[in-house]
């Protein structure tokens, strides 16, 4: 409102100088133009709308990320194969980020390697490495003797693999 009554500001006060000029002395044309520049009042600011929450993820990326965490809560719990459907579920739709997705492929790793899967094992562990070149397992992991040596031997190749590109 403001700035389309300060648009035709210049336009009255022209108007008021020509017509003035004539009849009326400069003290009442000055008088007339603060009495119009004191109509013309500012507009309201707007009130502020409260923040609109975050948006949800959609169904699919809530669904894998259900699916990593009952795949987390049952490898601790030893459930092994039902853990693996869960992590291999959470990767399906491929809509976890990445760093989940290197979760679910460190884990599927951990169940193939205690299962005497080497060859899986091996694998999961170069999906990890692929999304992320620079992931360590922690000391905890790292010195474990089934999977520990196994996550070694794929970090090397994949160092050298990237070395040699």
């Amino acid at each position: 409102m403001l700035k389309s009554n300060l648009t035709f500001l210049p336009l009255l006060v022209l108007v008021l100088l020509t017509s003035a000029c004539s009849s009326t002395s400069l003290k009442k044309l000055n008088a007339k133009v603060d009495e119009v520049v004191t109509q013309i009042k500012p507009e309201e600011p707007a009130e502020k709308s409260p923040p609109s929450p975050p948006p949800s993820p959609p169904p699919a990326a809530r669904k894998a990320g259900q699916d990593l965490n009952l795949g987390i809560r049952n490898y601790e719990d030893g459930n092994y194969n039902t853990a693996a459907s869960h992590f291999q579920n959470a990767l399906g739709d491929d809509v976890l980020p990445v760093g989940e997705q290197v979760t679910a492929h460190k884990f599927l790793a951990f169940i193939y390697c205690v299962s005497g899967e080497k060859l899986a094992c091996r694998g999961e562990f170069k999906k990890v490495l692929m999304l992320n070149p620079k992931f360590e397992l922690s000391a905890g992991e790292a010195g474990h003797p089934i999977w520990g040596p196994v996550f070694r031997e794929v970090q090397a190749e994949m160092g050298r693999k990237t070395r040699k590109n």
